[in-house]
């Protein structure tokens, strides 16, 4: 009987730290999501500052395709 209490308190600790482990993970993502946001609005806070017209996000894509293009010639369309 006592293997059966030891058995069942090692499956209750390994799912604790299973569950520690998946929140933690959690945490993480979140804490880089939050991240990445914050430094996606400085960076359009930083745009609209900039001289001229405010442009969106896909002008912006394609300026940087165009200008990825005009540096590397093997890049350029066919």
């Amino acid at each position: 009987m006592s293997s059966n209490k030891e058995a069942g308190l090692l499956a209750a600790a390994s799912k604790d730290l299973q569950c520690d482990k998946t929140r933690r993970r959690q945490e993480q993502e979140e804490r880089l999501i939050l991240t990445a946001w914050q430094n996606m609005q400085n960076s359009l806070s930083e745009d609209s500052r900039a001289p001229g017209l405010p442009q969106s996000f896909l002008a912006k894509q394609r300026q940087s395709t165009q200008a990825r293009r005009a540096l590397s010639p093997r890049l350029e369309p066919r």
